[in-house]
C-alpha cells in the first residue's frame, strides 16, 4: 500500500505471500503510480490480512523502499527501467544505432 501526500492510498500489488510481493512491488511501481503522484508518495507499507477473509483487517507488516525511478513491465515479464530506455532513445545517432553511456 502505497501512501500519499496529503493523505491517500494506492494499491501496488497483492500476492500469497511477502516474498512474492516484496519481489513485484517495484514493477507494479511504474504501472500503478501515475507520474504526477511519485513525488506525493511518502511510504509504501507491505501488509498482511489478519482475520477471517469475510471479517479481518490489513495488519502493517514492514515499510518497503519507495523506488527512485519508474519501472514497468518489459517483454517476457521482465522489469525494466524506463528512464534508462529513454535516455537511449535521446542520445540515438544519425545512424540509428543507440550509443551506449
Amino acid at each position: 500500500m502505497a501512501s500519499l501526500n496529503p493523505n491517500g492510498e494506492r494499491l501496488l500489488c497483492v500476492g500469497e505471500s511477502s516474498s512474492q510481493v516484496r519481489a513485484a512491488y517495484t514493477g507494479a511501481w511504474g504501472e500503478v503510480i501515475r507520474d504526477e503522484d511519485r513525488p506525493n508518495v511518502r511510504t509504501i507499507s507491505l501488509q498482511r490480512w489478519t482475520g477471517q477473509f469475510w471479517s479481518g483487517q490489513w495488519e502493517h507488516q514492514m515499510y518497503l523502499a519507495v523506488p527512485t525511478t519508474r519501472t514497468g513491465k518489459g517483454i517476457g515479464g521482465e522489469a525494466t527501467d524506463v528512464e534508462e530506455e529513454e535516455d537511449e532513445e535521446a542520445l540515438e545517432g544519425t545512424n540509428g544505432k543507440a550509443k551506449k553511456k
